[in-house]
């Protein structure tokens, strides 16, 4: 569907039909909801373990999933962490023990559970035995969009939890109250860092399943980016950045001052293309971002590259299918998504 064009996830899900709005009610089927309870408390102990006796007992749980996990897919992933988590110098070693140092046990285990369970594996479970028709696991949206909470219960009951939504507007406490009361579902929210001030700081910090994203719109950190940083590290929430990257910034991407200073005010940062950037220049700087998660990492920040690593992730998930969106008409959705 075209950007600009109102819609919500529901369509997605109903083929453009108007549908019913549901009860809020959990729709995970049992077996899934105790291995996510399973799963949950697993994330708690292991947090706490990490911070008591570092890694040893981390590299147990890693095992357990790995001996847990069902699809050869799923297997590799765990062995490969076991692989990593043994390297003293790899950029996961360091990023979780800042991870753990920095973010409030609540909110890293219910947005790594509502993540990496709920949004990944529970969707792409559920998609496997649709008959061939799969849902989109990411979703789209304003959050000033009227529709946003019908958007996400009809998300929901496809078994898709996982919404990147752009903050065009101050964010209300019913908006921020709404998005907390969606407790299996995360939500990535963008948020120009010269409009995030105290009070939406304030209102997001309650939200463990709300991870935030100061936009900027190149690479350099403003000082209205700093001060909200700061702000939110004091109150141990869980931040990133998403930086806009033109074809003159590419080479900019994995400079280590650049990097440098980006670890000093937070975890990760998400890269984006500027229009003007060419599909080679985009692939070469996605092999940088690549290289940059492997081997000895010097500095700990993880980069991502949205349009490189949206596409893996939807063809590891919902091959096939189109991002759920929540538009109103006339907007457009700052990030590319084709």
């Amino acid at each position: 569907m075209p950007q600009g064009q109102r819609c919500t996830a529901a369509c997605i899900h109903c083929n453009g039909r108007a549908a019913p709005r549901l009860r809020k009610k959990d729709t995970m089927k049992p077996d899934l909801e105790n291995s996510r309870s399973f799963a949950m408390t697993l994330a708690h102990r292991a947090v706490r373990d990490v911070r008591r006796d570092g890694f040893r007992q981390l590299r147990n749980y890693v095992d357990m999933c790995a001996l847990l996990a069902q699809r050869p897919d799923l297997k590799r992933f765990f062995d490969h962490a076991q692989t990593v988590l043994q390297r003293t110098d790899s950029l996961y070693y360091k990023l979780i023990n800042n991870l753990v140092a920095q973010v409030n046990e609540d909110a890293i285990c219910t947005a790594g559970i509502n993540l990496g369970f709920d949004a990944i594996i529970s969707c792409a479970s559920n998609n496997r035995k649709q008959n061939g028709e799969t849902r989109s696991w990411l979703n789209v949206g304003f959050c000033s969009a009227p529709e946003l909470d019908d958007a996400i219960i009809q998300a929901e009951a496809g078994s898709s939890y996982a919404w990147v939504l752009y903050a065009d507007e101050d964010l209300t406490p019913k908006t921020v109250a709404m998005l907390q009361s969606h407790t299996h579902s995360v939500f990535f929210v963008l948020f120009d860092a010269q409009k995030f001030n105290e009070a939406t700081m304030e209102r997001v910090a309650g939200c463990n399943n709300v991870i935030t994203l100061l936009c900027l719109h190149e690479p350099e950190i403003t000082t209205e980016a700093c001060r909200a940083a700061n702000a939110m590290r004091s109150k141990q929430m869980f931040y990133g950045f998403l930086v806009e990257m033109g074809r003159a910034d590419a080479a900019q991407a994995v400079n280590t001052d650049w990097l440098d200073v980006l670890a000093q005010y937070g975890l990760f940062c998400v890269y984006t293309r500027k229009p003007d950037m060419d599909q080679r220049t985009a692939d070469a700087m996605y092999r940088q971002i690549v290289h940059s998660r492997i081997g000895s990492v010097a500095v700990p920040v993880l980069l991502l590259d949205w349009e490189h690593d949206i596409k893996y992730l939807n063809r590891m998930i919902t091959p096939k299918t189109e991002l759920g969106q929540c538009i109103p008409e006339g907007k457009t959705f700052p990030l590319n998504f084709d």
